[in-house]
């Protein structure tokens, strides 16, 4: 959402109706940084050059300037990948992408990988000697009273979609005023509770903006806010991350690892608070072994391979520097969730959901790829709900929990129940569904489907580990839950004519024809 380009204008172009006349308004003129010009010197250098032309609309792009600061971006990089896969014959990853910038990184990666001498995965991050936890965070005492009733909450990343229910929930299982670490302001906060269908104006006054941001030292904050924060809230939910599934984990661990080590001295600082730290299931990597794994929510992330995403990377290491933290005598409880789906009542979805994607991309299309998969999905205010809950209980201190669905989604009822709407979706073999996705990358930018090109691999093989499968038990949660109304709603053909006719009624899928009862 960062602009790469400014234009400054006397004025706006008008439509005679008084609007801003968009088709009218200039191109903005690229200023490229200064970097010295080195042509290309070698056959995959000069392809490369003139791919990156093209991409970029550049007549000149020498070897050592940066992808980006060209103003390249993610949806480019897209197009960046189908052009040096038809080109070379890799299939190179987004993080492979953005890991080597410039024509000369790019060049030496392909050659690598065309003479096998490497593969196209991302380097390797040594995250162990990452999980450092800075010394200094320690409280000054291990005696801590559980507070019954806080008046001060600290909450990170509520301006995310589970934050945004998060906050809500804390705002009603709670009376307490809640401190939101914000980029802008309460505006928007708002906003966001607003396109959830979650606001409400009694909420105005309990809810407090602190301007800052989670990659900064002391959360981008002076140190005199910084400890006047600390001296005020009584318990800290951390949920805030740098969401993103193909930067490498370089690129993350400022917001993600060291925005956690600040939140662990904050927690630390003045009075000693509870951290309850929200963390995803991908921090276990495939079992490497065949079979189906149990992973339970005491498990050691020591005994699980540690996944090639850079995220769950991210997501790793910090939860590496919270067993130090609560080994040090933070009270710290860890709610691991898999992937999340809308409300179970009213639809609401979150937009930016690779799955989302993938069902409108697939309605667009009119295909899906053929074979089926599990999956879990776990509807979005159930997982607040559970998180909040179990939160406010004491036997909930130092523990662990996975916040999922017991009962898989299989990919078969999603394609039934699309089907039973009207939408005549056919499945075929991957390889030629990947094909059609490869079609919309190379032509159709706008396409639902088009962020997703990365994702899917060049054959079925590659999308099927030779390793195990993983489940994942929740019974601390379910024990937690026990004799409350908090239970996961089945995702069953109730549950997804909810979501279709929330994606319907809001015009994000067209009207099935004929038209289903859900119109």
């Amino acid at each position: 959402m960062l602009p790469s380009a400014f234009a400054i204008l006397k004025a706006f172009p008008l439509t005679p109706n008084g609007k801003i006349d968009r088709r009218a308004l200039p191109a903005p003129e690229r200023v490229c940084p200064e970097v010295a010009y080195v042509a290309p010197r070698s056959v995959v250098e000069q392809q490369l050059v003139e791919i990156w032309a093209k991409v970029l609309g550049l007549e000149r792009v020498g070897i050592h300037e940066n992808f980006f600061e060209l103003g390249g971006h993610s949806l480019l990089l897209t197009q960046l990948l189908v052009q040096v896969r038809d080109t070379f014959q890799v299939d190179l990853s987004l993080g492979n992408l953005f890991a080597a910038p410039t024509i000369l990184k790019l060049a030496e990666r392909i050659e690598a990988v065309q003479t096998r001498s490497c593969t196209s995965n991302e380097d390797f991050v040594a995250l162990s000697a990452e999980a450092v936890l800075e010394p200094k965070i320690h409280p000054d005492t291990t005696n801590f009273a559980f507070p019954g009733s806080e008046k001060s909450i600290f909450l990170t990343g509520a301006t995310g979609f589970l934050g945004a229910f998060l906050l809500y929930e804390l705002l009603q299982q709670t009376t307490a005023n809640i401190y939101c670490l914000v980029r802008q302001g309460k505006q928007q906060l708002q906003t966001n509770l607003e396109s959830y269908l979650l606001w409400d104006d009694s909420f105005g006054d309990r809810i407090i903006p602190v301007i800052g941001d989670l990659s900064q030292p002391l959360l981008g904050l002076g140190e005199a806010q910084f400890c006047d924060i600390a001296s005020r809230i009584d318990v800290i939910y951390h949920n805030g991350a740098w969401v993103h599934h193909t930067l490498p984990y370089s690129t993350l661990k400022a917001a993600n690892v060291l925005g956690t080590q600040e939140i662990l001295r904050l927690a630390s600082q003045t009075k000693l608070k509870p951290v309850h730290f929200i963390s995803t299931t991908s921090v276990f990597g495939s079992s490497g072994n065949a079979g189906i794994k149990v992973v339970r929510e005491g498990d050691s992330l020591d005994n699980s391979q540690v996944s090639a995403n850079g995220y769950a990377q991210s997501k790793w290491v910090a939860e590496k520097l919270i067993d130090i933290a609560r080994d040090r005598g933070i009270p710290i409880s860890v709610y691991r969730s898999g992937r999340i789906s809308g409300h179970s009542q009213t639809g609401v979805f979150n937009l930016n959901d690779f799955l989302y994607k993938l069902i409108v991309g697939c309605v667009q299309l009119g295909s899906a790829p053929a074979g089926g998969a599990s999956f879990d999905l776990a509807p979005v205010d159930y997982v607040s709900k559970a998180i909040v809950y179990l939160s406010k209980q004491k036997a909930s201190l130092n523990q662990t929990f996975h916040v999922v669905n017991p009962q898989p989604l299989h990919s078969n009822l999603l394609i039934d129940t699309m089907r039973s709407l009207g939408y005549p979706i056919q499945q075929i073999s991957y390889d030629k569904w990947r094909t059609e996705l490869l079609n919309i990358a190379r032509h159709s930018p706008e396409h639902a489907l088009y962020p997703l090109v990365p994702f899917f691999p060049a054959s079925e093989s590659q999308t099927q580990t030779t390793s195990g499968e993983l489940k994942f038990d929740c019974q601390n949660t379910l024990d937690g839950l026990a004799g409350t109304s908090i239970i996961c709603p089945p995702i069953d053909n109730k549950l997804l004519h909810t979501y279709f006719s929330y994606l319907i009624r809001n015009g994000f899928l067209n009207v099935p024809q004929p038209c289903s009862p859900l119109c």
